[in-house]
């Protein structure tokens, strides 16, 4: 069989899993080396529907609803899909397979016990956009329109049978926008305008394509009730009758500029009005509250709704929502104990008073909420602080949680108004660092405050803030500078470029050993103590096998963990160091693992679990680490999974250990079959030993002591193969 040049064809990955019949189970935790994700899932954008389950895509993930059980589950790149930012998506009754195309032109076939991805489009050559535009299939077949033009995949081989490339007049190639199978002809929209082939003939030639004059303005093209039809460029309905379209069928609702393909017929929406096409005329079907409608679809019956706002919905108006963060972009994660907040307020930088964000969102115990506070908008930070907690807002201020008290002018100050605060930390002080003429101020626990006007701090535009070990305020500028500030010596200094910073600052991090990293457009530096950084010299630039570490690349963001490990975010992924950058542990990106991209923008740890929260620019995921804080002793030792039951092939973790502490485990014998050392307080067993082997069936003894033995631990962990 002839195929165009261009696309090499390739056997389709293949992995075993079960999307269409898996029930969702959340738990709390995750197992160590493992991932999970944390995707809004209030703007739903594309739905298509089994016989008893709703399939729908939001801006960065993909649910299913079951109709008949009300069970959820989420799918994701952790489930097994080959990607994320879904573009298109189809149900094909007939092969029971789910059909889903990405923005990267990945494609992924959904079977009931494997998925199937088709990578052919993503890795071509060909110059264009490998966006997936529309999926329609027909007799076995499935036809992805793309701006390369049309592949054709059989979906009993799922394999490329076709490729309809340069199928424009005179074989130019056209961008593909939509396509549809209509009376054994396959209809498409392309950048040319409205053409069809009958698929018993060559439609690799493009002679044998008809094009239909003046169709350039053409969309929504849709097959309903035996029809075949398209919106005009007057947003009229329009319909294929003896080999031409006839024009004028019927005016669309006024405001009403979109078809929705059901097995009921057409239907178009203005403003949550959904009317339906009887024929003649487009009919009132019904009223919703969703306004932002994206994508209708039906079961039995009954629509379902996919609104850029509330989520998913029906014709009920009952929402059906996982719960998720309220946005997938986030101005700031912060971790407290165990409590994960997520923060989406608008910039420091380009606030101008008017933007209002209500809610922020929070994960506890494996589930997320969206809390609002009354009367505080644009939440941006949250500490602990002499017993209490207190909130920032871009606009409102300080909340006091405990006494309830908005805080919008910082009493004493000689601003007129401090309510826009970007940062909080907290140690013998509260401090708040924002914007304005005296943007830095602390609170101490007698309730007074000081107030630093922008000439004593060099800007009046602060980001991010965090303390030394001995209190020592480190803060990060709009201008990409650090201000540091010692309360009890009232010294105030700043550092820049001319302190050996590569350039400008992106990010810091404190670590547990009282180091600084700082993330700046030109690669990371370091500061060996945050706590004498008055005494200190130049900014260190770290290297790695023999070379500076990351020369003039850009680091957005930069983490310490319990181990003192160094985590560094960029457009390439996440990278895994050593403290002393002389290993790299860890390369984490789109290919190797559940990241939905490679452009990291912000991270966050959570020291008990050692699980680091990755914000990327499609949404957030988290990885949990072997690693924790720890601390001086061992404390509620676990080791988790236990038993490790046939079929389990990640990791055993073993937390609540004191820091930095060295592991033998032997086995009943006593003979030893692996060392390890903890990160912080947690650990990992491979489940291999020295020699590198899977150990059989048995229990195994776990050894822990400090360095001056004076604290020790033992455990058992069965393995049952």
């Amino acid at each position: 069989m002839k195929h165009s040049a261009g696309l090499a064809f390739m056997k389709p990955c293949i992995r075993i899993f079960s999307l269409l019949i898996a029930i969702a189970s959340y738990g709390q935790d995750i197992a160590v080396g493992t991932w999970r994700t944390h995707f809004s899932y209030k703007n739903a954008r594309i739905l298509t529907a089994t016989a008893d389950k709703v399939f729908c895509a939001v801006e960065n993930g993909l649910f299913s609803y079951d109709v008949s059980s009300g069970e959820f589950r989420k799918l994701s790149k952790v489930d097994g899909l080959s990607s994320a930012g879904i573009s298109a998506m189809h149900y094909d009754a007939n092969s029971n397979v789910l059909i889903i195309g990405y923005l990267d032109g990945l494609v992924d076939f959904v079977f009931e016990n494997e998925i199937a991805t088709i990578r052919d489009i993503a890795d071509t050559n060909l110059e264009g956009d490998k966006e997936i535009n529309d999926i329609e299939t027909n007799d076995g077949l499935a036809f992805l329109a793309t701006d390369l033009g049309v592949i054709v995949v059989d979906l009993r081989s799922v394999e490329i049978v076709e490729n309809y490339i340069q199928i424009g007049a005179g074989g130019a190639q056209v961008d593909v926008e939509e396509v549809s199978a209509f009376n054994n002809s396959l209809f498409i929209l392309t950048s040319e305008g409205l053409q069809s082939g009958n698929l018993t003939e060559n439609l690799l030639d493009f002679n044998n394509w008809v094009r239909y004059p003046n169709t350039l303005s053409y969309k929504d093209l849709s097959m309903a009730n035996e029809g075949l039809f398209v919106l005009d460029g007057n947003d009229d309905l329009a319909v294929f009758q003896n080999g031409s379209w006839v024009e004028g069928l019927a005016e669309l609702p006024e405001g009403g500029n979109r078809l929705f393909e059901l097995p009921a017929g057409l239907h178009t929406n203005v403003n949550g009005q959904i009317y339906q096409f009887n024929n003649e005329a487009f009919e009132l079907r019904l009223s919703v509250d969703a306004t932002a409608i994206n994508d209708l679809a039906s079961i039995g019956g009954q629509l379902y709704i996919a609104d850029g706002i509330l989520g998913l919905t029906n014709e009920l108006d009952q929402n059906l929502l996982i719960a998720g963060p309220i946005s997938d972009s986030f101005s700031n994660v912060k971790i407290l104990g165990n409590e994960v907040f997520a923060f989406h307020a608008p910039s420091i930088i380009s606030y101008n008073g008017t933007q209002k964000v209500p809610d922020h969102s929070l994960f506890t115990d494996g589930v997320w909420t969206n809390p609002s506070i009354p009367e505080f908008s644009n939440v941006s930070d949250v500490v602990d602080f002499d017993g209490m907690r207190y909130f920032s807002s871009i606009g409102d201020g300080l909340f006091n949680m405990t006494s309830q008290e908005i805080i919008d002018d910082v009493p004493g100050s000689g601003a007129e108004v401090d309510s826009m605060i970007s940062s909080l930390t907290a140690g013998d002080f509260l401090w708040t660092a924002g914007s304005g003429s005296e943007p830095i101020h602390y609170l101490d626990q007698d309730g007074n405050w000081v107030s630093y006007r922008a000439d004593q701090v060099f800007d009046d535009s602060f980001l991010s803030a965090g303390l030394s070990a001995s209190g020592i305020a480190w803060v990060e500028s709009a201008g990409g500078n650090i201000t540091i500030i010692d309360p009890i010596e009232d010294d105030v200094d700043e550092l820049s470029r001319s302190d050996g910073l590569p350039s400008f600052v992106n990010d810091f991090q404190i670590s547990i050993e009282d180091n600084v990293w700082v993330a700046t457009d030109q690669g990371p530096a370091f500061y060996p103590s945050a706590s004498f950084v008055f005494s200190e010299d130049d900014a260190i630039l770290p290297t790695f096998e023999s070379r500076l570490l990351f020369e003039d690349e850009v680091i957005n963001t930069v983490l310490t963990d319990g181990g003192n490990r160094v985590w560094f975010g960029t457009s390439r992924g996440l990278w895994v160091f050593d403290e002393n950058t002389s290993e790299q542990v860890a390369l984490f990106n789109e290919s190797n693992s559940p990241l939905p991209s490679n452009d990291i923008l912000n991270l966050a740890y959570n020291g008990l679990t050692g699980e680091v929260f990755v914000v990327t620019s499609k949404g957030m995921v988290s990885y949990r680490s072997a690693s924790s804080t720890g601390s001086r002793v061992h404390r509620n030792v676990s080791v988790f999974p236990n038993p490790v039951r046939p079929g389990y092939d990640g990791l055993v973790g073993i937390s609540g250990l004191a820091r930095n502490v060295s592991l033998k485990i032997t086995d009943i014998n006593g003979n030893l079959v692996k060392e390890v050392r903890s990160n912080g307080g947690s650990a990992s067993w491979d489940l291999l030993d020295l020699q590198g082997s899977r150990v059989v069936t048995g229990i195994y003894y776990i050894f822990s002591a400090t360095s001056d033995g004076e604290e020790t631990f033992v455990g058992k962990v069965a393995v049952v193969r």
